[in-house]
């Protein structure tokens, strides 16, 4: 199943309706604000890296006159492969004429496509696909409307939109921007459960459970912000307040403490279901 991508300078002028994932800039002249994710709650939240000072905070590298060099995307792909070790691999946005140079700079440096870099194609004519497809993930293929020689606008049509942004089709299924952190939110998930199992197991307090599936999300978290070096503590600091960057993890604690409540008020009404009882685990449900 494809998705729709959408990414504009201009956060508001993205529809809300028909978008799939938003990408927005973290770098650059067209950086988004810190609240310019708001409007797509609930809408995976891409971050482009314009300028390649930020592979901390972004899961795209964008390769293009005014934004990174292809030197630049090698150093930015190590970086972010180191930041995010076991994360899915970073994705590097170019056109078509740039991709070459890119695939040849990356095997200079022992990087491999699909393995060590994906790619985002812009193909901005309404092309979705070139003949080989191998490591790209989305194809950039309509633009945004130009005025003509006589003033008019553009209309909407197979390679343009009707609004101030472009549009992608995703076709990786497996990427998630906002599960490129240490690890993914589907091992968090099952760790935090596991956690809740054993705390509800020894009857804690509600308080006390949310308290700690907090801690515990909060140090699965140790994204260290592209800098080497940084420490286990200050990575989770870093995780739990990078605001629009971790936009999607305020979902999951929100979904995590509505199970926490389901989870405690089934303890406090029945122990079916609790280890020791008849051999089913909370966790397992």
């Amino acid at each position: 199943m494809t998705r729709v991508m959408r990414d504009s300078d201009t956060p508001s002028a993205i529809p809300v309706r028909g978008t799939d994932i938003v990408a927005g800039y973290v770098s650059g002249g067209a950086t988004w604000p810190p609240k310019a994710y708001n409007r797509f709650r609930g809408i995976p939240h891409a971050h482009i890296d314009c300028l390649g000072t930020k592979p901390g905070k972004a899961e795209i590298l964008d390769v293009e006159d005014n934004c990174a060099t292809v030197p630049q995307a090698v150093s930015w792909v190590r970086k972010r492969k180191a930041a995010f070790p076991g994360a899915y691999p970073p994705v590097i946005y170019c056109n078509g004429s740039t991709l070459p140079l890119v695939f040849s700079a990356m095997r200079a440096a022992g990087l491999h496509v699909v393995k060590d870099f994906r790619i985002w194609l812009a193909t901005l004519d309404g092309r979705k696909s070139i003949p080989d497809m191998t490591g790209i993930i989305a194809v950039q293929y309509k633009r945004a409307p130009e005025f003509k020689p006589n003033g008019q606008l553009e209309a909407p049509s197979g390679s343009i939109t009707a609004g101030h942004y472009d549009e992608s089709i995703v076709f990786d299924k497996a990427w998630d921007p906002g599960d490129d952190l240490p690890y993914t939110k589907k091992q968090i998930r099952h760790w935090v459960q596991q956690g809740v199992a054993a705390e509800v197991g020894a009857r804690r307090t509600r308080t006390g459970i949310q308290g700690l599936v907090r801690q515990g999300v909060a140090a699965e978290l140790s994204a260290a912000d592209g800098i080497p070096g940084v420490s286990a503590a200050q990575g989770a600091a870093a995780a739990v307040h990078a605001g629009a960057a971790l936009a999607g993890v305020s979902d999951q604690l929100t979904a995590l403490a509505a199970q926490v409540a389901a989870l405690t008020k089934t303890a406090a009404s029945s122990t079916d279901g609790l280890p020791g009882s008849n051999g089913r685990s909370v966790a397992n449900t």
